[in-house]
């Protein structure tokens, strides 16, 4: 086995034992990493859903209600314009879902989950409680989720909420009276919620890392040349030059010129003393002719 292949293996071996242990340490922090970007994601859809509420409250419904028509508008309710702009955001992210559900919803379309009821009740046991996040479901089903609790504040939500007759005609003749009624001041009600199916952060991640490797495998095969091509410049040249010529000078082949040396690295220095070796061994071999010749001489 010569010298290349050895140095080679060596270079495969630590080359496997490092994409082995750096791909296990990458996969777990792209993986961490995507679920901080889908997670930050869906924090800036909920942040947008707040602020419309907020802004449905404070500037659209009272505008309305100065020009009354007798008709209900669900443009005035802050649950329904924060859904209708979510579902807008969904056009260019169909993968974050945004959903407000409540126990008691006025619109079927809010009513919680068992999941989601789990989620409420956390909120209710715990009124200091201002965020929950985590994941639901199971196997191809299961999602991550933001979940805010949806908390009576405001007086003025009441008069849709408390019973049936406060409640303005036009909304139960769209709703009825049978849902979205009892609800109490400072009582919370539901969840607002972003939720994202696992498998958006999990291809993020298989993404990442699969760049990564590919990355990493270009950046060996790259090195891998680089040292191979100096490897056999800078030391098997030499060092093969430096064999043929102790080779001829070992058959008594002395008329070879010296061998040329550049530099000053271990193979320079090492080329440096052969020189001095084969000028010494010219000058024994000198003396030892010029003794015969001495001796057959005198005979």
């Amino acid at each position: 086995m010569n010298l290349t292949t050895k140095i080679n293996i060596i270079l495969i071996s630590t080359f496997s034992v490092g994409l082995g242990l750096g791909g296990v340490y990458s996969y777990w922090l792209t993986e961490d990493n995507a679920l901080q970007q889908v997670t930050d994601q869906a924090e800036l859809i909920m942040q947008e859903a707040l602020a419309v509420r907020s802004y449905t409250v404070n500037e659209i419904r009272p505008l309305l209600n100065q020009y009354s028509d007798g008709q209900f508008h669900p443009q005035t309710v802050p649950a329904y314009s924060a859904t209708q702009t979510a579902n807008l955001v969904r056009q260019t992210r169909p993968d974050y879902i945004y959903k407000e559900a409540v126990f008691n919803p006025t619109n079927p379309r809010d009513k919680a989950t068992p999941e989601e009821e789990r989620i409420i009740n956390q909120f209710i046991a715990d009124p200091n409680l201002k965020k929950l996040s985590g994941s639901q479901g199971t196997g191809a089903e299961r999602s991550l989720y933001i979940s805010y609790p949806i908390k009576i504040t405001n007086p003025k939500c009441l008069a849709c909420h408390s019973t049936p007759e406060a409640a303005p005609a036009a909304m139960r003749a769209i709703y009825g009276d049978k849902g979205g009624f009892g609800w109490q001041l400072d009582e919370i009600v539901g969840t607002q919620m972003v939720v994202v199916p696992y498998k958006l952060p999990a291809e993020l991640a298989r993404k990442t890392f699969y760049s990564f490797l590919v990355s990493l495998g270009l950046i060996f095969l790259v090195l891998f040349v680089v040292i191979n091509v100096a490897l056999r410049k800078l030391v098997l040249k030499p060092v093969t030059v430096l064999t043929r010529m102790a080779d001829e000078v070992s058959k008594g082949n002395l008329r070879e010129k010296e061998i040329e040396v550049k530099g000053k690295d271990e193979i320079a220095d090492m080329s440096r003393s052969f020189n001095r070796m084969r000028r010494s061994v010219i000058k024994i071999v000198q003396i030892l002719k010029k003794t015969q010749a001495q001796a057959k001489a005198k005979n």
